[in-house]
């Protein structure tokens, strides 16, 4: 690593070799397990707004997500030991669970952590708590479009001209979406739709600030790292909240919510994710993430009765139209240059 601070920043936004995002490196017989386990994980996802959904009738916001968020983060240091364990073993060395980091790459991890441990996982439940969590999976569903505007912005990422109509689609179903939420029935909605919007920017943006710190130091330790340093702020500024919840009293599906839906969907999830991405391509294990709104949906109305409104519908397959025309029919046909500038 250079003693040089501008120079270990240049290493830092280089580090990852350019890769055509059309190329597959592998044959479809090599790929199909990790299509079946990511499509297994989109309806555990959207699953997971439907029990969020229930466990907020009894739980403050803010104490659900991070009793949700510690479930996942000690699922992702297991996974982070389980690895370091075999690298161990393999190299006859002893566990190192967290790589040396460079003294210049602090500021970028403690930004990438508070934007995605702390304020991210914070506005998004206050988000679904004034609005439901079949809406909520929709608005996850422009993450790939805001990702798009982000890695213009930073020189990461460039579209194509069905790419563009993939954002039209998706932009117009977020309208929708947007004014649907202004519905006298659905009084409060659009306050939901603001914070759940900030907070699904907050975290695409991480996305794109620690891609290179990933590529550098390996995926899963900065995960990890950002999961304790993000977690243990949200933490603090959740306590007086979790002080006061009883949980003695919180019902089974509340406790499925907590410790199988942080646990599975937050730790194990992001796992499956990372862990398909050389196999499949980063732009076909996002793809699935766009299917979490049709489980969602589903869910939610054989669950808990709750029908989508035809306005509901529509922009669920505005949004998810786009995302096949952005991610699927462009960026196979346009290479995402990864070597671009991405400094803070």
């Amino acid at each position: 690593m250079a003693d040089n601070p501008l120079q270990a920043e240049i290493e830092l936004t280089t580090a990852e070799e350019p890769t055509p995002a059309y190329v597959l490196p592998v044959t479809p017989e090599a790929a199909w397990p990790h299509h079946s386990v990511l499509l297994l994980f989109t309806l555990l996802w959207g699953g997971n707004f439907v029990l969020a959904e229930v466990a907020l009738r009894e739980m403050a916001p803010i104490s659900f997500s991070v009793a949700r968020f510690l479930m996942g983060g000690g699922a992702m240091f297991a996974i982070l030991y389980l690895q370091a364990r075999s690298e161990a073993s393999k190299n006859g060395a002893g566990i190192q669970l967290f790589p040396s980091i460079d003294r210049s790459h602090w500021p970028r991890l403690l930004l990438v952590s508070v934007l995605g441990a702390t304020l991210a996982p914070w506005l998004g439940i206050e988000g679904l708590g004034l609005t439901n969590g079949a809406r909520a999976s929709l608005w996850l569903a422009l993450g790939p479009v805001l990702s798009v505007g982000i890695g213009a912005l930073m020189r990461t990422e460039r579209i194509g001209k069905m790419g563009i109509l993939g954002v039209v689609l998706a932009g117009l179903g977020a309208v929708v979406l947007a004014a649907d939420g202004f519905n006298p029935e659905q009084a409060g909605y659009w306050r939901g739709d603001v914070l759940l919007f900030v907070a699904l920017l907050m975290a695409v943006g991480e996305l794109h600030l620690i891609k290179p710190l990933a590529a550098t130091y390996g995926a899963t330790p900065m995960v990890a790292a950002r999961t304790a340093i993000g977690g243990l702020l949200y933490v603090l500024v959740a306590s007086p909240s979790l002080v006061e919840q009883t949980w003695l009293t919180f019902g089974v599906w509340t406790w499925i919510a907590i410790l199988a839906g942080g646990a599975i969907g937050i730790g194990l999830g992001q796992w499956v994710k990372v862990r398909a991405l050389d196999t499949l391509g980063p732009t076909r294990v996002v793809l699935y993430g766009n299917l979490v709104p049709v489980a969602a949906l589903v869910l939610a109305w054989l669950a808990l009765g709750a029908a989508p409104s035809m306005l509901e519908i529509v922009a669920a397959v505005l949004i998810i139209l786009g995302a096949v025309c952005l991610e699927l029919l462009d960026a196979y046909k346009h290479p995402t240059d990864a070597t671009t500038e991405a400094s803070l």
